[in-house]
């Protein structure tokens, strides 16, 4: 039922318009505008829509700290096809880092590649980082990460210059996104989950960032 009427001119232009309003406001109708006749419910509903959300800068620069990273910064778990993928901050000696680790085949089942970035505690020439000197300097890095995470004991190995910038990269990535306890987990939006019992639903929850940042560009 028609609750009300207006009118109004289209200043400049000549033209009068009669709006016949129903509730709600975005059913309205322009029953003539000069000779046309238009409808103008869709205008109106947009001007009803909450605003989009500006980007969280803080997102935008763990996004790009982590951009920064090249593939030889991290060792890559992944699928044939892979969805979409995670950076895991973890110390391959840490109970909850070996305990994520475990579920990286599940991850891998269902689309997600793990990037493992090194985050053992201490500096570069502090005990802790000589498991993983011997792990990036070795043959074969990934089976050496995954013997490890298993408690296998990881062969001494003789770094190169070019191994230890690498690791120093690593580790300049964590210090910049922040990384304060092993495992965190990053998605390609910028959001992180810290642990192992926050990484529930992690393969859904990498694909959302994933699609995220796809329509973002």
């Amino acid at each position: 039922m028609i609750s009300n009427k207006r009118s109004f001119s289209l200043a400049g232009a000549g033209l009068a318009a009669v709006f016949f309003l129903t509730s709600p406001l975005a059913q309205a109708e322009v029953v003539s505008l000069g000779e046309a006749t238009k409808s103008v419910g869709s205008f109106l509903s947009a001007l009803t829509q909450p605003p989009v959300p500006k980007p969280d800068p803080q997102l935008r620069y763990v996004r790009d700290a982590l951009g920064k990273l090249k593939p030889e910064n991290w060792i890559a778990f992944s699928p044939a096809n892979p969805k979409a993928h995670v950076y895991v901050f973890a110390d391959a000696t840490c109970p909850y880092s070996r305990e994520l680790h475990q579920k990286v085949p599940e991850f891998n089942a269902k689309g997600i590649e793990v990037r493992y970035v090194a985050w053992p505690t201490g500096q570069l020439d502090e005990p802790a980082w000589t498991i993983y000197k011997n792990i990036w300097c070795s043959d074969n890095p990934k089976q050496a990460l995954d013997d490890a995470m298993k408690g296998k004991r990881v062969k001494v190995q003789t770094c190169s210059k070019n191994d230890i910038s690498t690791l120093a990269a690593q580790q300049d990535a964590g210090k910049a996104v922040g990384v304060t306890a092993t495992p965190t987990t990053y998605y390609q939006d910028g959001h992180w989950a810290q642990g192992v019992k926050r990484t529930e639903g992690l393969p859904e929850r990498a694909i959302l960032g994933a699609e995220i940042v796809s329509n973002r560009r």
